[in-house]
């Protein structure tokens, strides 16, 4: 069974790769952070003036002068018929109260414990980065949500409806504060601004409060690795630009994990590296029994630092890109794990 956090890598190359942001001149990203990311076919746009505009390369300023696409309003007040392409993104259109025709592999989303939970009449489109587009045309979507790294798909999906694109991560951009931005953007595009306004606030005041109680058990700034071990070893680590090290700073601990990480804050590591700041605590995420026992007989693992300490604790599986959801639900696992309490 492949690794549950090497599943999005794994479908990515499936597909052939996205190569690029630009398909024959046409670009698939917004230009700036608009107020509304819902776009039809866009305006010509040269490929080097998209990078340029991305930041994607030293190719000139950052933004493109009197370039923008051509943007089409929110979906009006009855339920939108969305169809979504990427598991962090599904969560939080769940989240923002609207159930989607169609998610790309909903049974990985599930067994990743997405949250909110994924209603069983959802249906699968297929691959995340290959989807079945027969089936999606089939679905009438109003919407199609996707990530920025889509871009090879967009003039195909862009013929069954217009395309939501979530907006990309700025350099080192924290991921929590991302997963917000993301989250406000998406219900504005999905005409639900009140209902996106009233959940960051939710989620906020769920953060402080965990940030909060840790303060009283004086861990304001406790290192911690969130870690999901590979095999005896290798490692997936979490980096600030994801979900997860986004959230360890907002609840007020310290990511012990300083080195670089990939565009989703994620790194693939040997535990020789998670050595560096021997005060820090391990939380291990989704690990099975079977490779904890396994680790338990490694002289590598049981060399760690926080292994010798006693520094470790075990965290339910959850998803990594899940957005805002994800963020409450690792908040509360923090709390319990550190605490004591119940999450």
């Amino acid at each position: 069974e492949p690794h549950l956090y090497g599943m999005r890598r794994k479908d990515r190359r499936l597909s052939g790769g996205v190569r690029g942001l630009c398909r024959g001149g046409a670009p698939l990203l917004c230009v700036g952070d608009l107020p509304s990311m819902v776009m039809h076919r866009p305006v010509s746009v040269t490929r080097r003036g998209l990078v340029a505009a991305l930041g994607l390369g030293a190719l000139g300023p950052r933004w493109l002068a009197a370039r923008t696409w051509a943007a089409s309003p929110p979906v009006a007040s009855r339920a939108p018929r969305v169809v979504v392409l990427d598991w962090g993104l599904a969560a939080q259109v769940l989240a923002l109260g609207v159930t989607p025709v169609g998610v790309a592999r909903p049974f990985w989303y599930r067994l990743l414990a997405g949250t909110p939970a994924m209603p069983d009449d959802v249906v699968d489109v297929g691959l995340l980065f290959q989807p079945n587009f027969e089936v999606m045309q089939a679905l009438r979507p109003d919407l199609i949500v996707v990530t920025p790294a889509h871009g090879a798909l967009a003039d195909s999906l862009a013929r069954i409806a217009p395309l939501f694109v979530a907006p990309p991560a700025h350099r080192h951009e924290d991921g929590y504060l991302l997963a917000m931005r993301r989250a406000r953007a998406l219900g504005d595009a999905l005409g639900r601004p009140a209902q996106t306004s009233q959940l960051l606030a939710q989620t906020d005041a769920q953060l402080h409060a965990v940030r909060d109680r840790l303060a009283q058990y004086g861990m304001t700034n406790r290192p911690i690795y969130l870690m999901s071990p590979v095999d005896t070893r290798l490692t997936h680590v979490f980096g600030r630009e994801s979900v997860f090290g986004g959230t360890l700073a907002a609840i007020g601990l310290t990511n012990a994990w300083k080195r670089p990480s990939d565009t989703e804050g994620m790194a693939q590591v040997d535990y020789t590296q998670l050595g560096a700041d021997t005060s820090a605590s391990a939380m291990l995420i989704g690990t099975q029994p079977e490779l904890l026992r396994m680790l338990g007989q490694s002289p590598l693992w049981q060399a760690m630092p926080f292994v010798r300490s006693s520094r470790v604790a075990r965290l339910p599986v959850m998803l990594p890109t899940g957005g805002t959801p994800t963020a409450v639900r690792l908040a509360l696992a923090l709390r319990g794990a550190l605490t004591g309490a119940a999450a």
